[in-house]
């Protein structure tokens, strides 16, 4: 009898076919169930192909999976052989569009979406075959695969390392801002690459050191210099961490820092004349020259402004001028922290999608995210300018 049913079906012209096939489609779940028929039929026509040429092997039943299908899961039975070695091709199709909706829901949380705004995404694309826990599950891997690349060995030597910490809003019971501490490290090849994302609620000093050490647990042991803005005390703790690197202050900071002491009718005049003396263009600009100039200038104006004396000690300025003794076509680039002040930038723009993050680790996440996608794109073009100046050759 069920022989005769097989010819039967075998004997359906393609119209009636089409019809028993538009009948199916009205039921619901019809089209998935049509869909499993189908992969199940290749795969088990797949799996006598394969074993037409493979001597002293058979099939050995069927292993059932769910997968993802249109609007629900497909309920497939997967052909198994005795040997255990039959792969069916549409299985490895199947899995790759899971991890092409895996590779999604990384971008849309990376890009700032929650993960109900996820949730809501994928449905609209795929129906309600990913459930919520199994998006939720997706994001919680997201998280995992950010915090490994943050913990990641990193190399021995840096030509220079930029440093700034930002500030976001977060919840922990209440809604308060915090610290996140930024490393972003000028490599031997002159590409680019964020060696660390640190939570430390206040920024201090102390709360630096601990970072530089870190990165020097994970394998840095070189740094030819350090950028940085004007926190009291940092430049201590970078001399303590890595004594033989230089040090640059960021001019930026630094001229705004003096500003503060100056009323508003005098500061056009005392920052204008401020920025003539840093001169990063003129190659024959001294760092003696440069501290000389800038003394006197504080000199002429503390007898306006009292408070700048205080920043008339040379041990206060040694570090503000050390971008001279670099080649003229790379100054801009380090007497600044212009280059982490426009990846704080980045961090910034993706972090505005929502309003308060739930915790810091989604923070870090987040903005772990947007460092590997610079890494990958316009960090990964290396800065040419830095292969003409000898102090970053440490071969």
């Amino acid at each position: 009898m069920e022989e005769k049913t097989q010819e039967t079906v075998l004997k359906l012209s393609k119209n009636q076919l089409q019809t028993v096939i538009n009948e199916h489609l009205s039921k619901e779940k019809g089209l998935n169930d049509l869909f499993s028929m189908l992969l199940n039929g290749l795969m088990l026509s797949e799996r006598t192909a394969f074993l037409s040429s493979e001597e002293g092997n058979k099939g050995n039943g069927y292993r059932q999976v769910s997968k993802s299908g249109i609007g629900s899961k497909l309920e497939l039975s997967i052909p198994r052989d005795r040997l255990g070695v039959f792969k069916p091709v549409i299985l490895g199709l199947l899995n790759e569009q899971e991890e092409r909706v895996k590779a999604l829901c990384f971008e849309l949380y990376g890009k700032g979406l929650a993960t109900r705004q996820i949730e809501d995404v994928i449905e609209n694309i795929y129906g309600s075959s990913y459930s919520r826990s199994s998006i939720s599950r997706i994001t919680t891997d997201f998280g995992a695969l950010v915090g490994s690349w943050l913990e990641r060995s990193l190399d021995s030597c840096y030509p220079v390392i930029y440093i700034d910490a930002i500030h976001i809003k977060v919840r922990r019971k209440t809604v308060e801002t915090e610290a996140f501490y930024v490393l972003l490290g000028l490599k031997e090849d002159f590409t680019r690459e964020v060696l660390g994302i640190v939570n430390i609620p206040q920024e201090s000093a102390s709360g630096w050191q601990e970072i530089l050490e870190d990165i020097k647990s994970r394998g840095v042991s070189t740094v030819g210099l350090f950028v940085f803005d004007d926190l009291t005390g940092l430049d201590t703790v970078i001399g303590k961490v890595f004594a033989h690197s230089m040090q640059q202050k960021c001019i930026l900071h630094f001229q705004r820092n003096l500003n503060k002491h100056i009323r508003k009718t005098d500061r056009q005049e005392f920052s204008t004349e401020l920025k003539e003396l840093f001169r990063p263009d003129d190659v024959f600009y001294s760092v003696e020259e440069a501290t000389l100039n800038l003394q006197d200038f504080l000199l002429k104006w503390s007898k306006t402004y009292p408070k700048l004396k205080r920043t008339m000690n040379r041990s206060n300025l040694e570090t503000v001028f050390t971008y001279l003794n670099f080649n003229y076509k790379i100054r801009r680039m380090i007497y600044t922290t212009n280059w982490i002040e426009r990846l704080n930038k980045s961090f910034r723009r993706t972090l505005r999608m929502r309003n308060a993050l739930p915790n810091p680790q989604s923070v870090i996440t987040l903005m772990g995210y947007v460092a590997i996608e610079m890494e990958e794109g316009t960090y990964s073009y290396p800065i040419s300018a830095f292969q003409y100046d000898p102090n970053f050759n440490y071969n």
